[in-house]
């Protein structure tokens, strides 16, 4: 759809990401899929990662250009949302946040600031994230003729849809950072010049003035794009989280404690509201359930395997 309705913009970003894939591809492998190897067969971890490769690597290459085509459609969606829907629900959502924790949520966040917080925020946030989103869904593609990564990349899709597109939309915000510039107020200068007390806060500042140019140029450039409510960032995070509980207990607790310091790293950096990330997680805990009806019911019908790495207990 995002082709047919802005056709230049999607097809610039969709360059952009294919570009980008020849970069973060290799990382990810070697992030998730080697050790994923080395889990599965620790004896021979290069002659499985290889077997893999070459019996699942086309249908693999085919998930991937399906999830980066889709990835430019939602950057698409999200440059064009404030057309859609004029930003208009941040006070509201900084009020939410302000009375749930009886003071703004920032503050909590900044309360034991450090460089070194900033740094593990900085690396955690900004690149972490990024390998770790892009390796789960390359594990998933090797095997997408399993049902529970079948679920995963399902699930995905719907979360891409609903939170970063329609729920987007619907509460079409910019969030703390850029709530006085588009407010005209003053209320998150505080904020501002926490992060700015940090070198390691930088690479916000930076990016946040690479989205506001972008912004004001109606420019579809590569991961632009102002939208707040709901975090993307969280629900791709808690997706992941859920996914890795199902492929391995330990695996599960360390994603569900990526998934919490991601939550307080879009809070940390200003790039959300307290409640963007409690309503991300809560619609995807929504959506990972419903998706167990659709993909589980049939694994157990069938008796067929679920996951290369031994699946947990349905979560």
């Amino acid at each position: 759809m995002a082709v047919l309705i802005w056709p230049a913009a999607y097809y610039q970003i969709a360059q952009e990401y294919l570009s980008r894939l020849m970069f973060w591809g290799p990382l990810s492998v070697f992030v998730v899929i080697i050790p994923a190897a080395v889990v599965n067969s620790p004896r021979s971890p290069i002659g499985f990662l290889v077997s893999a490769l070459r019996s699942n690597g086309l249908r693999a290459l085919v998930v991937l250009t399906v999830f980066i085509l889709s990835l430019a459609a939602f950057t698409t969606y999200k440059v064009n949302i404030p057309a859609i829907v004029p930003f208009y629900s941040d006070k509201a959502l900084a009020d939410i946040g302000e009375f749930l924790h009886g003071q703004a949520p920032w503050r909590i966040a900044h309360a034991f600031d450090s460089d070194t917080l900033a740094l593990l925020v900085a690396v955690t946030y900004s690149m972490i994230w990024f390998l770790e989103w892009f390796g789960m869904v390359l594990l998933a593609a090797l095997h997408a003729n399993q049902l529970l990564h079948l679920r995963y990349l399902v699930a995905l899709a719907f979360v891409t849809v609903v939170v970063g597109t329609l729920m987007a939309t619907v509460f079409s915000s910019v969030g703390p950072i850029f709530y006085d510039e588009f407010l005209g107020s003053t209320r998150f200068a505080d904020l501002l010049e926490a992060l700015r007390r940090s070198p390691y806060n930088e690479h916000v500042l930076h990016y946040s003035d690479y989205l506001l140019r972008n912004y004001k140029a109606n420019n579809p450039a590569l991961g632009s794009g102002i939208s707040a409510m709901p975090s993307m960032h969280v629900a791709v995070a808690t997706l992941n989280a859920f996914y890795l509980a199902r492929l391995n207990r330990w695996l599960g607790v360390a994603g569900w404690a990526f998934a919490i310091f991601i939550l307080f790293g879009s809070i940390y950096t200003g790039w959300h509201y307290s409640v963007d990330g409690y309503i991300a997680m809560l619609i995807v805990a929504v959506i990972w359930r419903r998706t167990a009806g659709i993909l589980d019911g049939k694994a157990e019908a069938s008796g067929s395997p679920t996951s290369a790495l031994h699946p947990s207990p349905a979560i």
